[in-house]
């Protein structure tokens, strides 16, 4: 999916766009298009009439909530962070709007959308100078002001914290799926009253800006000594052999130890952790079942996203006083490019 897109994004935000797409499990539907402007309303800089809108990426995925195939522009700016300001995000989240109301009935993109519906945009800025502050680009955000629209849009700002997160979750998904088998990743939608569940490898723009990710796979784990005996275990097969009596070698072989199958409830947090943060996630676990939904061997995996060395040892520290007595439950820390700059740029 990435081949020809990586270079085009990847010069508007540098390496975050090798990998920003890889494991969302999103098609890009077009990428580069200039669509006429059919709105007297829609305006340029200078306040004249506009001609054309420029759309960067045009990217569908399926959505298991609402049941159907959705699609988003992606805007990308790549600028210093002293442009990173309350008039300029205005300006750039109306202009992403007013290119996703013309796009909607541009005849440039029918084709592309004849089975997806248009639904909103994603803004992704990434700062060219690597300067970033996160208390000023949030003091920023929630000064953003955009004219009222009749109809309303889903409309996503992800600055370069989102960014950097979503680097090291793809990292992660990546790791994952070398170790799943029965190509067996998938995020989890739980229902509302948590009776069911859906799962899909696609992240929807929900979960993307969500501080916590639930997902699912299954491993298998062997029995890997250190020393150089090895126990041979031999099994004579006199059955006619079909495909049902292999099913049940691998069953027996199951059973006996030999290899087993390991269910795996994977959650990724993105909140800054505190003893209230884990607690909460105590609950979720509780509230989901997320320790009874297999009749596999199983266990559950935090992820946890460092914002400071500090939190580190906070995370060390309290993880493993709250879930004391839980030889199921591991955790593992997710890279910030913040605190490893040298893995991120080698």
């Amino acid at each position: 999916m990435m081949g020809e897109l990586s270079q085009r994004i990847g010069k508007k935000l540098e390496h975050y766009g090798n990998s920003i797409f890889e494991h969302l499990e999103w098609k890009i539907l077009a990428q580069d298009v200039q669509i006429d402007c059919i709105r007297a309303a829609h305006k340029n800089a200078k306040s004249s009439d506009k001609k054309t809108h420029g759309v960067d990426i045009l990217a569908g995925y399926y959505n298991p909530f609402t049941k159907r195939q959705e699609a988003f522009i992606i805007e990308c700016k790549h600028r210093e962070w002293s442009n990173f300001i309350p008039s300029n995000l205005s300006l750039w989240v109306e202009e992403l709007c007013n290119t996703i109301e013309c796009a909607s009935t541009s005849p440039a993109l029918t084709t592309y959308l004849e089975e997806y519906t248009l639904i909103g945009g994603i803004l992704l800025y990434n700062s060219s100078d690597n300067i970033y502050e996160m208390e000023r680009a949030l003091k920023s955000i929630s000064q953003i002001k955009v004219p009222r629209r009749r109809h309303p849009l889903m409309i996503y700002l992800a600055d370069n914290s989102r960014l950097e997160k979503w680097y090291s979750f793809n990292a992660e998904i990546a790791k994952i799926k070398q170790n799943s088998i029965e190509n067996s990743f998938g995020i989890i939608y739980p229902s509302i009253g948590g009776s069911t569940w859906d799962r899909s490898p696609v992240v929807t723009p929900t979960y993307l800006f969500s501080d916590y990710i639930l997902a699912s796979y299954i491993k298998s784990a062997t029995n890997q000594g250190v020393t150089t005996k090895v126990d041979i275990k031999a099994l004579f097969c006199f059955e006619h052999v079909t495909d049902d009596s292999l099913k049940y070698l691998q069953d027996m072989i199951t059973n006996q130890g030999i290899t087993t199958k390991v269910d795996i409830k994977a959650l990724f947090c993105f909140e800054h952790v505190t003893d209230d943060s884990l607690k909460y996630l105590r609950d979720m676990i509780n509230e989901l079942q997320l320790e009874s939904r297999s009749d596999r061997y199983q266990e559950v995996h935090f992820y946890f996203y460092p914002e400071t060395e500090k939190d580190i040892d906070h995370i060390k520290d309290s993880f493993s006083k709250m879930f004391a007595g839980k030889d199921t439950f591991k955790y593992y820390l997710m890279d910030n490019r913040r605190l490893s700059r040298i893995y991120y740029e080698s």
